[in-house]
């Protein structure tokens, strides 16, 4: 059997991890639809206890197929890691995005002969890159203004229960928010894309100072990445998290966290 390349089994790693990222979202905001169908309406017919056994089994069942077959990815991801190994590890360094930021200082504003192509090629891209990101920023300043024109309508929170009219509030709202934030995230990734496809124009028209550029960035990539700067960070929100801890056992929270927990155990679960 002949061994495929280091691009192939890269680009085959790459499809698979989008497609089950697409497919993890669409399980997730499937999941939450169901439990937010579930109490909205149970709270809506007067029911102060919306989740019994028989109706969660039935909603679950309805999203059943996918959810399997989402674990059934989890598992071919393990195995298509193996069949398809990388050897190269990916470092912020020799990303083509912080690379091409450092030389597009240097661009020339013009050139002739070949380089002048390379050099509209890169001013294209650039101006493309740029709509994306105002049309990006758009649709951020929309959804703001979508939320704010939902909050302030009375009409919105007509239950007396904040919790319910809150998760109502959240079947309107996150499908939306999700809409751009995979709208962000394509963005990232044709950003990328389009780097690593200007990066050769760039350092054509920029030779001289190409050297120049990347060791400003090792020199800083070096700082951030270093392994005690990361211990220290890991250190740093250690030390944080046993303060609040200490924090809240002195000032009782300990006492309302257990009877949380006793109540959740014996009115939800039924373990009482």
């Amino acid at each position: 059997m002949k061994k495929l390349s280091e691009n192939t089994n890269k680009k085959v790693r790459l499809i698979y991890g989008w497609v089950f990222t697409a497919f993890t979202i669409v399980v997730g905001v499937l999941f939450i639809w169901q439990v937010l169908d579930i109490y909205t309406g149970g709270i809506a017919a007067g029911n102060t206890s919306p989740f019994s056994r028989g109706l969660v089994e039935e909603r679950l069942g309805i999203i059943a197929a996918p959810f399997w077959i989402w674990v059934a990815m989890i598992v071919a991801g393990f195995i298509l890691w193996e069949v398809f190994p990388v050897k190269e590890k990916l470092s912020p360094v020799t990303d083509p995005r912080y690379v091409l930021k450092r030389l597009e200082k240097k661009l020339p504003a013009e050139a002739e002969g070949e380089l002048k192509s390379s050099l509209n090629y890169v001013k294209s891209q650039n101006k493309t890159l740029k709509i994306i990101h105002w049309l990006l920023f758009a649709m951020v300043c929309v959804y703001l203004v979508y939320v704010i024109t939902y909050v302030s309508i009375p009409s919105n929170f007509p239950n007396k229960d904040k919790t319910a009219d809150m998760l109502n509030m959240a079947k309107y709202l996150l499908p939306v928010a999700a809409i751009v934030f995979v709208a962000a995230i394509l963005y990232v990734v044709y950003y990328k894309y389009a780097a690593k496809n200007m990066l050769p124009h760039v350092k054509k028209l920029t030779a001289g100072v190409k050297a120049n550029a990347v060791v400003k960035q090792n020199k800083f990539m070096q700082i951030v990445t270093h392994k005690y700067f990361k211990l220290g960070v890991r250190i740093a929100v250690a030390c944080f998290g046993v303060a609040f801890v200490i924090a809240g056992c002195f000032n009782g929270s300990v006492g309302e966290v257990l009877n949380k927990a006793i109540r959740i155990c014996t009115e939800c679960i039924g373990l009482g």
